[in-house]
């Protein structure tokens, strides 16, 4: 009877201990997340908060104070320089001219001068000038001669219209002196108008092409033609020959004086006596003839 009543109790007794050790080995569940309601909640009074502590100091040099920068602005360059290509290119009618700046590396000059703040002063032919000139006469200028006919409408100073009226003749040009028929300029003014004589033609300006406080710019009626290109230069004056020594002339001579030789005696006083003792003696004979 006591074994009926004792299984039972171990039957229910090892079926608990089973089931506990299931659960013990299953995953536990996460928690659920709080259910929050629509109603906002309340704050509570917000309390003055206490000032804060300042740091600890740090014993060390003070940083200096830099003052701000101010970032100036950059000073302006220089102007750009006159293109002259352009320039004569606007202008029109300068073409020939323009080629001829080109073909002789003129152009590359006339800049170096304006790059170095050179002043200088252009005559510009105008291309019916060129067209006016004898046919060839253009070309048969040598590159030399070309480059020098270039130079020769180029001077090297500054020259409004109202400072032509006091130039010093004759101006020299780029191409070089003015004397010994080389590359003589002749300017001359009548009120407004200005002229200017090479020695082979006269030109007058009939236009102002470009001017500024550096470059001036001229059109003209006919092209520069230089005297060297035609008149050779004149021959240099010969060298004066030295003077030859003179002979010696002893008749000229005051200080020659006649030496006798050793031994010998001049007949001359001998002479002398021979003719004066025998006029005395006549002489005195014909006076106390005479008186007698």
């Amino acid at each position: 009877m006591n074994f009926n009543l004792v299984s039972p109790f171990l039957f229910l007794f090892f079926f608990l201990l089973q089931f506990t050790c299931i659960l013990a080995q299953a995953p536990a569940m996460a928690p659920m997340p709080p259910t929050q309601s629509s109603a906002p909640a309340s704050l509570p009074p917000s309390q003055p908060s206490a000032p804060a502590s300042p740091p600890p100091t740090i014993s060390s040099s003070p940083a200096p104070i830099l003052s701000p920068v101010v970032a100036s602005a950059p000073a302006p360059g220089p102007p750009g320089l006159p293109n002259v290509i352009k320039i004569l290119a606007k202008a029109g009618s300068c073409s020939t001219f323009i080629k001829l700046l080109q073909i002789t590396h003129e152009v590359g000059e006339i800049t170096s001068l304006l790059n170095n703040s050179n002043s200088i002063t252009m005559f510009v032919p105008s291309d019916g000038a060129f067209l006016n000139l004898k046919t060839g006469t253009l070309n048969s200028f040598s590159d030399q001669r070309k480059a020098e006919l270039v130079k020769f409408h180029i001077l090297p100073s500054y020259f409004s219209l109202s400072q032509f009226q006091t130039a010093s003749n004759p101006v020299q040009t780029q191409a070089g002196g003015t004397t010994n028929r080389e590359f003589p300029i002749n300017i001359a003014t009548n009120g407004t108008a200005v002229n200017i004589t090479t020695g082979i033609v006269n030109a007058s300006l009939t236009s102002t092409i470009y001017t500024d406080s550096q470059l001036a710019i001229y059109q003209v009626d006919k092209v520069l033609l230089p005297l060297k290109f035609f008149v050779k230069p004149l021959p240099p004056a010969p060298a004066p020959e030295p003077s030859k020594p003179k002979k010696d002339d002893p008749s000229s001579d005051s200080s020659s004086v006649n030496v006798v030789p050793s031994g010998a005696t001049s007949l001359l006083p001998h002479t002398f006596q021979g003719m004066v003792y025998p006029g005395c003696f006549f002489f005195f004979s014909v006076c106390f003839v005479y008186m007698s």
